[in-house]
């Protein structure tokens, strides 16, 4: 299974402004991330996307004659606090979608989610990963647990479009294949807006995640994509 992270940065590494605005990508680089839903079984995102974005998750450029289907929405979300109102939970009838939780959930949200056609899977952490992994002194979802999961299923492309959170828990763990970055000719700024990779991060730059540089694409809008492998998986 070819798991890719993709994002959208500044210059200075942000991918969002303190106020939570995330729209550094062009409509260009968004036709070519579109692209890459089309080659995905799973677009997976955390719950912080979808509370500050509320996206859609679907491929809504390059469509063919006969339609493109859809690929499986996964939503991380720890504690079910994605909103009802949501377009995630208003679509979820229409187009697959799974909630990853940990039994501390509450049930009440789970069954309303449920009545609207996500699918609910909890998955916990270890007790030995849950005392080194508090990031949000809240219980934490098994990515890897998933993962192993959906590998089972005969899922062979994972496209990750997360917030710093689930970079840094995708990258520390490492569970990933490749990561792709779009870098905006813009300058963000702010201790607190959001960069690339949040979590606690590494200690020391021997213990960081090495990953090789395998092509670089310049845009005539001044944006530059940037590929890496991960040489350590």
């Amino acid at each position: 299974m070819k798991i890719i992270l993709n994002a959208a940065t500044s210059i200075d590494g942000k991918i969002a402004t303190i106020n939570g605005d995330t729209k550094i990508s062009s409509a260009l680089d968004l036709k070519r991330v579109h692209g890459l839903r089309r080659e995905s079984d799973v677009i997976l995102v955390g719950i912080s996307t979808v509370m500050n974005d509320d996206p859609l998750l679907t491929i809504r450029y390059g469509m063919n004659k006969q339609g493109t289907k859809n690929p499986i929405r996964i939503i991380i979300d720890s504690k079910a606090r994605i909103p009802l109102r949501s377009k995630i939970v208003k679509t979820a009838n229409q187009i697959e979608t799974r909630l990853v939780v940990t039994s501390k959930a509450p049930s009440k949200n789970l069954k309303k989610l449920e009545q609207r056609g996500l699918k609910i899977m909890i998955l916990d952490q270890g007790t030995e990963e849950r005392e080194v992994r508090r990031e949000d002194n809240g219980e934490k979802v098994d990515l890897k647990k998933l993962f192993d999961q959906l590998e089972k299923e005969g899922v062979s492309n994972v496209l990750v479009e997360g917030g710093g959170e689930i970079n840094w828990s995708m990258i520390k763990n490492n569970l990933f294949d490749e990561i792709i970055i779009t870098i905006s000719p813009l300058i963000i700024g702010g201790k607190k807006a959001i960069s690339l990779v949040g979590g606690e991060g590494y200690k020391t730059i021997n213990e960081s995640a090495k990953i090789k540089l395998s092509r670089i694409q310049k845009k005539s809008n001044g944006e530059i994509i940037l590929h890496y492998k991960n040489i350590k998986k």
